[in-house]
C-alpha cells in the first residue's frame, strides 16, 4: 500500500493534501530556507498523530511538526521532504482550570487567543513573543519562546507543567501533571528542542493572577551609553520591571522615517518601560523609585502614559521599527543574540563596526532587561555581494556575542539558520552529548531531521 493510502487509512477527522500548491505553501517559514514536503496532513486528533508517526516509522520517512510558520530559524522547513503535520488545525483550548490555574491546550492554539481566553477568568499567561497574534503555543514550546514580559515573568519553559507527546515508537507518552508518578524520563528536555525529539500533542500551562495595575514610561537619551546605564541601574534596584525595551539610534531613524512619531531632537536611544503590580502602594513606590533614577541619571526626557492613547503611542514607536525596516530593505537577517547587561553597550557598538566592515546597515533593538537583542542585518538577496556580506556579518555578530559572554540565540532557536555556528558556542563534547540525547529520543532520526546539528545522526 502506498504511503498516502496508509495515511488516509488512519485519519479520523484530519485531512491530507499533496497538491503542488499546498506543498509550496508549506515549504518554508519566515526565513530564506526552503524545502518541499511530500504530503501535508492537517491533523485533528492525538490518535491521528500517533498513527501517522507509526506509518512514518514503517516507511522510513521523516515527520515535521509545523504551527503557524512564524519561525525565524528554519526550524519547521522540510528540507528532506517527508510528512508535514500542520497543527494549525489542532487548535482547541481543551479546558481552563481556574482553581489550579492551569490551561490545557492543543499545540495549534494561537498565543494571543489563549491570553485573551484566560483574562476572562482573571488570569494571565505572560509569554508574549512579538508574533503572539499569529504564533502557536506548540511553536512557542518548540523554541522556548520569550517576549517583552519575560524579563520579569520568564520564558515558555517556566509555565509548562506537563505535556503529552508521540514518541519515536508511535506511542503517546505523558509527563508532568498528566502523570506525575509515571512521567516519561527526561521529557522536559523537549522544551526548546525544536521538534527534534518527539511530536507534542497537548500542553498544560501554568497561569498566574492578572496584575491589574501598571504604569508605562518612555525615556529619551542623548546617548546609547546613558540608555544602557539606565537599564543597569533599574535592574540593580528593587523595581523588577515587567518590560524594558531598547530602541537604538538606527532603529529610531528607520521608525521616524516612515511614521509620525514624536522624538526629541538629538535622541540617540529610547527605552519603553512597564511596571506592574497587584497592589497600588507597591506600584506607587516603584514609580517614585524609577523617576528618581531618571532624575539621578539626568536623562534627557521621560513621559509617563496618562491614558491608554498615550500608552499606545509609546508602543507604536516599538512596532514601527519592524515595519519600517521592511520598507528600507527588501531582505534582512534577524539575529537574536543575548549578552550580559554590562556588555550590552560594547556589543551594540561592535555592530556599528561590523556594519562599516561589510558595508551593510545593521539595526538593533530588543529586550534590554535580559540582554536579548534583535540584530537586523539589511541586504538585498538579489545582490550577490550583499548576500555574501550579510552571511559574514552574521558570523561576526555571533563571534562578538560569544566573546562578550553571550549566546548565539535567545528565543528564535538554532534550526537551519545557526546550526553551522553551534561549534562557536559549544565544545565538541557538549555537542556529542546533545546528539546522544537526540539518539535516545529518536534513534531512527525521523523527527525534524538535520536541524540544530549539521549531522544529527550518530
Amino acid at each position: 500500500m502506498h504511503i498516502i493510502e496508509q495515511i488516509e487509512a488512519v485519519l479520523e477527522k484530519g485531512t491530507l493534501d499533496y497538491s503542488p500548491e499546498t506543498r509550496y505553501v508549506f515549504r518554508t517559514d519566515t526565513t530564506k530556507f526552503t524545502g518541499n514536503p511530500d504530503v501535508v496532513v492537517n491533523v485533528k486528533t492525538e490518535n491521528e498523530v500517533a498513527k501517522i508517526v507509526s506509518v512514518a516509522i514503517s516507511n522510513g520517512v521523516s515527520v515535521i511538526a509545523r504551527g503557524a510558520g512564524t519561525g525565524m530559524s528554519g526550524g519547521a522547513v522540510p528540507i528532506k521532504g517527508g510528512i508535514l503535520l500542520n497543527f494549525e488545525t489542532m487548535d482547541e483550548i481543551i479546558r481552563i482550570d481556574q482553581k489550579k490555574k492551569l490551561a490545557f491546550v492543543q499545540p495549534g492554539v494561537i498565543t494571543d487567543v489563549l491570553r485573551d481566553a484566560v483574562k476572562g477568568f482573571g488570569l494571565y499567561y505572560p509569554p508574549d513573543p512579538s508574533s503572539s497574534a499569529v504564533s502557536t503555543i506548540g511553536g512557542n514550546f518548540a523554541e522556548n519562546a520569550g517576549g517583552l514580559h519575560c524579563v520579569k515573568y520568564g520564558v515558555t519553559a517556566r509555565y509548562v507543567k506537563g505535556f503529552k507527546f508521540v514518541d519515536s515508537a508511535g506511542n503517546i507518552q505523558k509527563c508532568g501533571v498528566y502523570d506525575e508518578e509515571n512521567s516519561f524520563p527526561g521529557s522536559f528536555v523537549m522544551i526548546g528542542s525544536e521538534g527534534t525529539l518527539g511530536i507534542v500533542t497537548e500542553i498544560a500551562l501554568e497561569l498566574i493572577d492578572n496584575p491589574p495595575l501598571y504604569d508605562t514610561y518612555i525615556t529619551y537619551h542623548r546617548s546609547l551609553l546613558k540608555a544602557i546605564a539606565t537599564v543597569i541601574k533599574i535592574m540593580n534596584m528593587a523595581i523588577n520591571p515587567a518590560v524594558i525595551e531598547l530602541i537604538d539610534r538606527d532603529a529610531l531613524k528607520a521608525a521616524i522615517s516612515y511614521s509620525d512619531i514624536y522624538l526629541p531632537e538629538n535622541t540617540e536611544a529610547v527605552l519603553i518601560i512597564k511596571l506592574d503590580s497587584y497592589f497600588l502602594p507597591e506600584l506607587l513606590e516603584k514609580s517614585i523609585l524609577i523617576e528618581n533614577i531618571f532624575s539621578l541619571l539626568k536623562i534627557m526626557e521621560f513621559r509617563k502614559a496618562e491614558n491608554i492613547e498615550e500608552e499606545n503611542s509609546f508602543w507604536a514607536l516599538r512596532k514601527a521599527v519592524s515595519t519600517s525596516i521592511k520598507k528600507i530593505s527588501p531582505d534582512k537577517m534577524n539575529e537574536d543574540i543575548t549578552v550580559p547587561l554590562t556588555n550590552m553597550y560594547a556589543f551594540i557598538e561592535s555592530t556599528r563596526a561590523i556594519s562599516e566592515k561589510h558595508n551593510l546597515k545593521i539595526v538593533v533593538y530588543g529586550h534590554a532587561g535580559d540582554g536579548n537583542l534583535h540584530v537586523n542585518i539589511l541586504f538585498d538577496k538579489n545582490n550577490k555581494t550583499e548576500s555574501n556580506n550579510a552571511g559574514l556579518a552574521s558570523e561576526d555578530v555571533f563571534k562578538k556575542a560569544i566573546e562578550l559572554g553571550g549566546n548565539i540565540s535567545g528565543e528564535h532557536g538554532i534550526g537551519l539558520a545557526k546550526k553551522s555556528f553551534m561549534s562557536m558556542q559549544y565544545s565538541k563534547n557538549e555537542i556529542v552529548f546533545m546528539k546522544k540525547i537526540k539518539k535516545a529520543f529518536d534513534p531512527e532520526n525521523i523527527f525534524n531531521p538535520d536541524k540544530i546539528f549539521n549531522d544529527s545522526k550518530g
